[in-house]
């Protein structure tokens, strides 16, 4: 039985048919390739150290909203930083 590749349901080029469809557009035949040109001393050969995927679309939510409900923002308190500067919205 073959072995079943796991796709990241948020990151949609990770299916090994999109990947390769994109390297043969780009005329690499492996990911080292497109690596090659930064510097081996450059290059991070490590683990990350990234936690578990959610695999609920509404984990993920929920873990967004908990940690921006955290930020503090201009609407939240007066700030007279910026010298004139007010907030744009692009």
């Amino acid at each position: 039985m073959a072995e079943k590749t796991f796709v990241h349901p948020y990151i949609p080029n990770s299916a090994p048919e999109v990947k390769a469809e994109m390297m043969k557009a780009v005329g690499v035949t492996d990911l080292e390739e497109l690596y090659s040109v930064i510097p081996e001393h450059l290059r991070f050969r490590g683990e990350l150290d990234l936690p578990e995927p959610m695999m609920a679309e509404y984990e993920l939510r929920r873990h967004l909203e908990e940690t921006l409900a955290k930020n503090t923002t201009c609407k939240d308190y007066l700030s007279f930083l910026g010298g004139g500067c007010w907030q744009h919205y692009v």
